[in-house]
């Protein structure tokens, strides 16, 4: 029987252990790791994050672009060889008894190897509560014992009977006799005061209303009045919207927010999904037979359902996507269901997922064709309840958001000021400025490709660009110096610029990493570019301009000088450079 806890003076053993101490949780978020833990016995499976750990305290030792992030065997032995071949070199006591039962995922096993982990390099204790199991009632009770429990508990009557029969009655049958009689002895009746006449209550007949008109005729009268009702709701759902600005002149909404109308989108869907759910005999009797098809298969879809079968039937509905148009766009709900029924699966399948592609492709397709049948109702579902679903899984998961970004995008009407409101609505949805700015330079390539040039939406990439520049990870300078490149490449007027903040990137020239150097060559390279044709053309007359070009000019070929060097430089930032830099020498 448990009846309490103790602290563990020892290491405990994987098995006893089912949940992470507070003070190596707390320590975990203190890291700042790429990926947040929510199962410890998956996340730490493949030993990425257990690199990510160790490469806070030897950053040096380390290089996490060796490291998969992935869940195949291969993966993860690669990953662990690393590892072990680190804890031999600085004399962890970290063996492959500790950390082979990570990769199988067996219970307690990251967790015993975290602790051990957290006391290894914080050279702090972590006080862990074993719970212990004492003997049942009984067990360790002698016969004697348990006489003299009972004798205590007992009145004299019980125990005297109990001696007459010499033991005969058993520990149960003398503890109901104790309770009848303490029951017959606290008993005492009380008297009950009498009580006067009741007076008599008068109860009205019911008097029954014939009816006047027919079950028909009421029929009638109540589909008028719900008619009337639509009616109102559309009509003052579109004079709000057209108060606020969302609505073009000359166009109208086909429904508002309180219209129901047009066929349920699990209706639709369920042939759709059955077509193809029929071809496997095995995935139909998984399905639950309770539940509705569509549903029980989004269920089961990551387990049960092979990768080809969810793949085809994600294509089927992407192909008959139009035909959800008109329930969704009548009934939001309809819309709130389909994505409360679909997102889930977002989550799931990793980003090399032949399944993630094609919900991702049903999810745009769908953005598409809603825009062009009401954009501004559109992109308020969008703002309302997909941003806020989709800003975890764009922080948490940075090789999902080039597709997850394309699929924001596919539901923002393409207005500058429309384009505002979406980024703005997005970085109050996001929680981290690093995961921001990485969307951001997924999003400028869309805007480059609609032909979006507006001085203001550009600024606004230009500011995330620079402030970027100051981050201290690498792959957040990454993004801000591919923006300012993107930016410069496509429109001469903010090259110019951009020239005058040549002193803000020009010092990243030192950066250790060779992807933060390759970028700032291809930036460098456009800049010259541009320089050199402004000085062919000669379009600068004003003297302080031309002033404030050359001396850019001249930071620029003394960066390009350096990072063109030999000495320390990777091979590839050379030939980024000299593809880079062939246009400038021959403009």
């Amino acid at each position: 029987m448990t009846v309490g806890t103790s602290p563990a003076t020892v290491e405990p053993s994987a098995a006893a252990l089912s949940s992470l101490p507070r003070e190596v949780l707390k320590w975990l978020q203190s890291l700042d790791l790429s990926y947040s833990v929510r199962n410890v016995k998956r996340d730490f499976a493949n030993g990425f994050l257990i690199a990510e750990i160790f490469s806070r305290y030897h950053m040096q030792d380390i290089s996490m672009h060796t490291f998969d992030n992935g869940l195949k065997s291969t993966t993860k032995n690669d990953n662990w060889e690393q590892l072990f071949r680190f804890f031999r070199k600085h004399h962890y006591p970290i063996s492959r008894v500790d950390f082979e039962p990570v990769m199988e995922s067996q219970n307690g096993a990251a967790i015993a190897l975290l602790i051990r982990i957290y006391t290894l390099l914080t050279n702090r204790t972590v006080p862990i509560f074993l719970v212990e199991d004492l003997p049942e009632e009984g067990s360790g009770m002698s016969k004697k014992g348990a006489e003299t429990l009972l004798d205590a508990a007992s009145p004299p009557e019980v125990i005297e009977q109990r001696d007459d029969h010499h033991g005969r009655q058993d520990a149960y049958q003398i503890f109901q006799a104790a309770r009848q009689h303490k029951l017959a002895e606290r008993s005492v009746p009380k008297a009950v005061a009498q009580r006067g006449e009741a007076v008599p209550l008068e109860i009205p007949e019911v008097s029954a209303r014939s009816l006047n008109r027919n079950v028909a005729q009421m029929r009638v009268q109540q589909a008028q009045q719900v008619q009337a009702l639509q009616k109102s709701r559309n009509t003052t759902s579109t004079s709000q919207r057209k108060s606020t600005g969302q609505v073009d002149a000359g166009q109208t909404s086909p429904g508002g927010i309180g219209f129901v109308g047009g066929k349920p989108v699990v209706d639709v869907m369920r042939p759709i999904v059955s077509g193809v759910l029929q071809e496997n005999d095995q995935v139909m009797k998984s399905l639950d037979p309770r539940k509705d098809v569509v549903v029980s298969f989004m269920e089961l879809c990551r387990t049960h359902v092979p990768q080809p079968t969810c793949v085809r039937v994600f294509q089927a509905i992407t192909a008959q996507a139009h035909l959800l148009i008109d329930g969704v766009m009548k009934s939001p709900a309809e819309f709130w269901r389909v994505w409360k029924l679909l997102c889930p699966a977002l989550v799931e399948f990793s980003e090399r997922n032949p399944v993630f592609e094609s919900i991702v492709s049903f999810f745009k397709t769908l953005g598409q064709l809603m825009s062009k049948e009401d954009a501004p109702l559109t992109q308020q579902l969008l703002i309302d309840g997909m941003l806020p679903s989709l800003a975890p899984l764009l922080v948490e998961c940075p090789g999902k958001r080039e597709p997850l970004c394309e699929v924001v995008y596919a539901y923002t009407q393409p207005q500058v000021l429309s384009r505002l409101n979406v980024l703005r609505a997005l970085k109050e949805s996001m929680s981290q400025m690093p995961a921001y700015v990485s969307c951001l330079s997924y999003f400028l390539p869309m805007e480059i490709q609609v032909g979006l040039q507006d001085e203001h939406l550009l600024r606004h990439y230009q500011y995330y660009a620079l402030v970027a520049l100051q981050s201290p990870q690498p792959s957040v300078r990454v993004a801000g110096l591919a923006m300012l490149t993107e930016v410069s490449k496509e429109f001469g007027n903010f090259a110019h610029n951009v020239l005058h903040e040549t002193d803000t990137f020009c010092n990243l020239v030192a950066d250790d990493w060779w992807e933060v150097q390759g970028q700032l060559m291809l930036l460098t390279g456009c800049l010259l570019e541009h320089a050199a044709s402004v000085q062919a053309e000669g379009t600068s007359a004003d003297k302080d301009l031309e002033a404030i070009r050359k001396t850019a000019e001249q930071r620029l070929l003394s960066v390009a000088e350096e990072l063109m060097s030999l000495k320390g430089r990777s091979k590839v930032v050379i030939q980024i450079g000299f593809c880079s830099l062939a246009k400038g020498f021959w403009a």
